[in-house]
């Protein structure tokens, strides 16, 4: 795949070189080169979001991309120990009980945030800590919880 030149740089501190823009001397980082290959439109939606995030390069946001999916495939491996932040929205007055035998059940947790959003619902955020496998115990029983409506969590990959 060939990689069109650009008239007007396409990130800032960038170079053209051989019809591939490269980052300034000043900002390059002793690392391995790694060649990847894509069709166009990925290499434009590519370089459309590395631009609307302010991306210095192309390496800098697929650096990013990859180290999520690391972490989301590595947080699957059995026998790791991982981090966890959880958003749980939940109707108000159901399920605090609930939550609150689920903190005393569970050690991981670090650190509990309460707020209220509207009328009907709250938001309960947790820290957890530990083996992966008990971090998935810990949301399987927040999704059991009768009331509760959305759970997000970010997650670390898992540490041996």
């Amino acid at each position: 795949m060939a990689v069109a030149a650009h008239p007007m740089p396409l990130f800032k501190n960038s170079l053209t070189l051989n019809k591939a823009q490269v980052g300034v001397a000043a900002f390059l980082v002793a690392m391995p080169i790694v060649s990847v290959s894509m069709d166009d439109s990925i290499l434009r939606s590519l370089d459309d979001v590395a631009q609307r995030r302010r991306y210095r390069s192309r390496s800098e946001a697929v650096r990013e991309a990859l180290r999520e999916f690391i972490d989301v495939t590595e947080w699957g491996r059995e026998g790791g120990e991982a981090s966890v932040i959880l958003a749980v929205i939940y109707e108000k007055g159901n399920p605090r009980a609930d939550l609150a035998m689920l903190q005393h059940r569970f050690d991981e947790i670090r650190t509990m945030l309460h707020t209220h959003l509207d009328e009907a619902d709250c938001l309960q955020i947790f820290v957890a800590e530990g083996p992966t496998a008990r971090l998935k115990e810990l949301i399987a029983g927040l999704r059991r919880i009768k009331g509760v409506k959305v759970i997000k969590f970010i997650q670390t990959a898992a540490r041996r």
